[in-house]
């Protein structure tokens, strides 16, 4: 274990750093808060594992990098900290955009869990013309972001543990619509990716 001397991430000695931090995160929760809010459950639900997978993953991120950040002082960064928590902030902010922009554009069929509805269509303009998961690809960099601006090397790894929840949610999740959605979502998937147009 590193010695007391050892550095800490910038969060953790600058209250500056510390009310930003605070204050993004705040912004995020208060997001994904009006994303509930607005796109309530309806009907039966197909979550399965994925929802706690999803959850895991999350904690892992948001809880575990910053424990991360502050436990492993070796790796904490101190040459230029401010910009990668800025940097990090921006990325962040990017990739909640995303997310929200995918939500919209998704309108009524956007949930937190798995299901559909009889009345649900397939959605494959805007962001969704290339990838099937816009606002899962947004809140992967949001994750990245956010473990950037811990300002630690390890942190991002944590995001590793979000992208694996993502390998169980997204099959999972792409059953589902095809039993609900039938042909046109399997055409749509032929045509399309997951979360990077033309890569993955």
């Amino acid at each position: 274990m590193a010695d007391s001397g050892s550095p800490l991430p910038l969060f953790a000695t600058d209250p500056v750093a510390a009310v930003v931090l605070a204050l993004a995160f705040l912004a995020f929760l208060f997001s994904e808060y009006r994303i509930g809010r607005t796109h309530p459950d309806s009907g039966s639900t197909h979550d399965a594992w994925s929802g706690i997978a999803l959850g895991l993953g999350l904690a892992t991120v948001y809880i575990g990098g910053a424990a991360v950040a502050v436990f492993s002082r070796a790796t904490v960064i101190t040459t230029g900290a401010w910009w990668f928590f800025w940097g990090g902030l921006a990325v962040a902010a990017a990739g909640q955009a995303m997310r929200l922009r995918a939500v919209h554009e998704l309108g009524s069929s956007f949930t937190f869990r798995v299901q559909t509805t009889p009345e649900q269509r397939v959605v494959d303009t805007g962001l969704y013309r290339r990838i099937r998961h816009p606002s899962y690809t947004g809140a992967l960099v949001c994750a990245l972001g956010f473990t950037v601006a811990y300002t630690n090397w390890l942190a991002p790894l944590t995001v590793l543990a979000l992208a694996a929840a993502y390998v169980v949610r997204i099959p999972h999740e792409e059953r589902v619509l095809v039993e609900g959605l039938g042909e046109p979502y399997r055409r749509y998937m032929d045509r399309t990716k997951r979360l990077i147009p033309f890569v993955l």
